[in-house]
């Protein structure tokens, strides 16, 4: 493969950097665009699990187009059934042709957090004898079940990863605690740090309600797979809207399990309660910089609101990070949940944001390791 103009050879080895997700996305640009920034070579591999919103995000941040598609889809995966034939499908194709994908080259592949896509880089580098480094280790609710699968995902990588990149002192810990057998480095930072950083210094037309709100975002499978979860989640944002707007910009595997329990009638029948398509990300962000707390259960938008200083109330039995003192853990438990609503006020912070760049700190790390 002929290099872009102006970008460094680096022989028969390279960076690979393979992700398919909307989150593994918006956290590798900053990685990607550092990269480029650099003139460093990259082979740039799309799982093709969510190729919809991710060609918007790569549109936000200017990103190139990827080297290699390994599934190309007209629509994302929003079933949970769909996305387990897509997964086993697709990982027995790209372990077929990794040599292909892998533009025949070693060096080293980049995988991201706890999505599937990650697994399946590290399995497809492992058979191609290439060498794997894990951004955004360590995370860990030392329950295999909460969420599923990717507490499993994020052991199975954690172990066979030959570099690991810890985003906080708990995430570094965790992995010297497991004894892995990769070398780890703590960049302190999650890189979502410098993807806010990036967003926010765009200039975003989107109508910002005059008045308060609350902004509320439900996407994971642990929450939406449970009827009485899904429920609870219902009567929370019905609780919330009794005294303030909430908005709801809505995932199509949410609106879907929520239709099947019988329960999207009563948040649209709801004055208060505002349900919308999902927005871009930067317009996400500049909605969160801007409501009076969020209601989650994701991680993203978890560490978005620590960023941006904003309360969190996060609708999860368990949780990777609870060292941020805006987010409030829920446990489904009603009188946390009422506790949060009254008191939200008490969780507001500064914002979070520094000059730091944890992508930086792992591009750095990671050209040594090439050049070696």
């Amino acid at each position: 493969m002929s290099c872009l103009p102006g970008v460094m050879e680096m022989s028969d080895e390279t960076i690979h950097v393979l992700m398919g997700t909307k989150g593994q996305f918006i956290k590798m640009a900053p990685i990607l665009k550092e990269l480029d920034k650099r003139g460093i070579d990259y082979n740039f591999i799309h799982s093709g699990q969510h190729t919809k919103i991710t060609k918007k995000i790569s549109e936000l941040f200017e990103l190139r187009k990827p080297d290699v598609v390994l599934d190309e889809r007209n629509e994302d995966i929003t079933k949970i059934g769909q996305a387990v034939y897509w997964n086993l499908k697709n990982m027995i194709k790209s372990v077929i042709n990794r040599k292909d994908i892998f533009q025949n080259r070693r060096g080293i592949c980049l995988v991201h957090g706890d999505a599937v896509s990650a697994l399946q880089g590290l399995i497809m580098a492992k058979l191609a004898k290439i060498k794997v480094a894990h951004i955004e280790a360590g995370e860990r609710t030392h329950s295999l079940y909460e969420p599923f699968p990717e507490e499993l995902v994020r052991v199975l990588v954690d172990r066979y990863a030959d570099y690991l990149f810890a985003s906080s002192d708990i995430s570094y810990e965790n992995l010297i605690n497991e004894k892995v057998r990769g070398q780890v480095f703590n960049v302190h930072l999650n890189t979502i740090c410098d993807s806010i950083r990036i967003a926010i210094e765009k200039d975003i037309d989107i109508e910002i309600p005059s008045d308060d709100y609350v902004l509320a975002t439900i996407h994971r499978f642990e929450t939406i797979k449970s009827k009485e979860r899904s429920r609870m989640v219902v009567r929370t944002l019905e609780d919330i809207a009794l005294e303030i707007k909430v908005l709801f910009p809505i995932h199509r595997p949410t609106r879907i399990k929520f239709e099947s329990y019988g329960l999207m009638e009563r948040l649209e029948a709801n004055k208060n309660i505002f349900i919308s398509e999902l927005y871009d990300y930067f317009s996400f962000l500049k909605l969160i910089k801007n409501s009076n707390y969020i209601v989650t259960d994701g991680g993203g938008p978890q560490e978005e609101s620590f960023f941006l200083g904003v309360p969190c109330l996060l609708l999860r039995k368990t949780a990777e990070r609870m060292s941020h003192p805006n987010v409030y853990l829920s446990e489904f438990k009603t009188e946390k949940i009422k506790y949060f609503i009254d008191n939200y006020f008490k969780f507001k912070i500064k914002s979070q944001l520094s000059n730091f760049s944890p992508s930086k700190q792992i591009v750095d790390i990671i050209e040594e390791i090439v050049e070696k």
